[in-house]
């Protein structure tokens, strides 16, 4: 996990993991944080994939979470 959060880093994966899980595992949203654009990059069949998705989307292993910074 990497971006505006306040603990960015690699975090072990729990079963039935959310992002907003995640999200309060790193230590929650920094101030900066644009919390409507959540990006996560996943394996699709062997090549990665970005989307764009909501805090209540379950992960999976190997899923790698960016959260952007809003522009005031």
């Amino acid at each position: 996990m990497f971006g505006e959060v306040t603990f960015p880093g690699q975090y072990p994966y729990v079963p039935n993991m959310t992002v907003e899980n995640a999200i309060a595992i790193a230590g929650g949203f920094t101030p900066r944080a644009f919390k409507e654009n959540i990006t996560i990059t996943r394996k699709v069949q062997g090549l990665p994939t970005r989307s764009k998705l909501p805090l209540r989307y379950p992960l999976r292993p190997g899923d790698t979470i960016e959260v952007s910074e809003r522009w005031f």
